[in-house]
């Protein structure tokens, strides 16, 4: 039950920031309001500061704390995913949080979104990898406030490379596609890259 409602509450707390993110990015406040909406937002900061922090548990790309989809993130895009005969399909709908030019998404966000959404998908395949080379195409603007969809494949497997592919799409239009290269770790990878880990 106490796992349960910190569950809940972590999840609460993640939202609720999420929400402050995108209103801190767009208000209009005024310069009194600015500072003392940042005096009590530092004095929440050192309350949960005083707490200390967890050991990392992230163990796979569906999790809680997760960067790209995890319910309790901070200020991760919130995309959310299904598996679909042999495909990751994620969709979300990016806020003022991740502008880059006027209402448009920033690049960078997409390629986030990319690689997360091909980690899950050479995940769900049963692979054990990281990231070698991620190579993103945009083919047109996304736009916030609008549902997107990535979907993402694992395309072919050569030797300890796996070859993954992508794309997001927009009210029906591609606007960007990727090609990744995962490696698969050994064990001495594993033992070497997460020496010392908290998790």
């Amino acid at each position: 039950m106490a796992a349960e409602l910190a569950t809940a509450a972590r999840d609460e707390l993640g939202a609720a920031v999420r929400a402050l993110v995108d209103t801190v990015a767009g208000t209009a406040a005024d310069p009194e309001q600015l500072s003392d909406a940042t005096a009590a937002i530092r004095a929440i900061e050192a309350q949960l500061a005083a707490a200390g922090q967890r050991p990392s548990f992230i163990d796979n790309p569906f999790h809680q704390a997760s960067l790209v989809g995890g319910t309790a993130h901070p200020f991760g895009p919130q995309v959310t995913f299904v598996q679909r005969a042999g495909e990751v399909v994620g969709t979300a709908t990016l806020g003022r949080g991740f502008e880059g030019g006027p209402d448009l998404s920033h690049g960078g966000i997409l390629a986030l979104i990319f690689d997360h959404a091909m980690g899950a998908a050479m995940y769900l395949a049963g692979h054990a990898a990281m990231t070698r080379t991620l190579d993103v195409r945009y083919c047109a603007p996304t736009r916030l406030a609008l549902p997107l969809e990535v979907v993402a494949r694992v395309n072919r497997v050569e030797g300890r490379r796996v070859v993954v592919t992508a794309e997001i799409t927009q009210s029906a239009v591609t606007t960007a596609e990727a090609e990744a290269v995962f490696v698969q770790l050994t064990d001495e990878n594993v033992a070497k890259i997460f020496a010392g880990s908290g998790g």
